[in-house]
């Protein structure tokens, strides 16, 4: 993977996420796209959306724009799209996030713009998307807890429990992610808080709090990197 993701717990867009979302900014060097497909379509989607251009043209990214709803008009928004360097997935509902970006061609749209660099940012419903594996919470709930899916799975053997607190306020989702074959580094990401993860699977913690390495049972403070065995 040559391009950049970063996996943030969610609180995406607050003052305390300024400094790790302005170097996104300078590692991206281009235009910045913002596209809230976790959120329903229509008003759900446009304010997330807006949201999220305030916020980065705020840092001074001079290129910032909201992408229309590929829901709706997939043509226009794979267009906008394609021009990111740096691609924004805010938090919402993780089934409506992976069921859009399945359904409209914007999976291929990420796994392009990280092949040629670039980066991806997703909070919340947006990290837990990325990874080879997610917790569906918002979805029928399957008979022995939780159900789980795969994701898009562009980084390695990871799976994010969002809004970290302490792992008996995610135990159902802990139990979920137990079950999935194979073995998962999961990553309790705490809200104003994220990993960067870059080439060789390397993992740096950034934001305001330490990430925890559950699987390791570990923190990983901000400034330090990990590597995935």
């Amino acid at each position: 993977m040559p391009g950049t993701v970063c996996l943030q717990g969610g609180g995406e867009f607050s003052p305390a996420c300024r400094e790790m979302d302005a170097d996104l900014v300078r590692r991206a060097a281009g235009p910045v796209v913002v596209t809230a497909l976790a959120g329903a379509p229509g008003p759900e989607y446009d304010v997330a959306t807006g949201n999220g251009v305030r916020h980065f043209r705020a840092l001074g990214a001079e290129d910032v724009v909201g992408a229309p709803d590929a829901r709706a008009d997939p043509a226009a928004a794979l267009e906008v799209l394609r021009s990111a360097r740096l691609l924004v997935l805010p938090g919402g509902s993780p089934s409506r996030l992976l069921s859009a970006l399945n359904g409209t061609g914007v999976d291929a749209v990420v796994r392009d713009l990280l092949a040629a660099g670039g980066v991806v940012m997703g909070a919340s419903a947006g990290a837990m998307v990325l990874c080879p594996w997610t917790v569906l919470p918002d979805a029928r709930v399957a008979a022995n807890g939780l159900p789980v899916a795969p994701g898009l799975g562009v980084v390695g053997q990871l799976a994010v429990v969002p809004h970290w607190t302490g792992e008996e306020s995610g135990r159902k989702w802990l139990d979920a992610l137990s079950a999935v074959p194979g073995r998962v580094h999961i990553l309790g990401i705490p809200e104003e808080s994220g990993v960067l993860v870059e080439e060789e699977d390397a993992l740096t913690a950034i934001g305001t709090f330490p990430t925890r390495l559950v699987t390791e049972a570990r923190d990983l403070a901000p400034g330090e990197t990990w590597r995935l065995p």
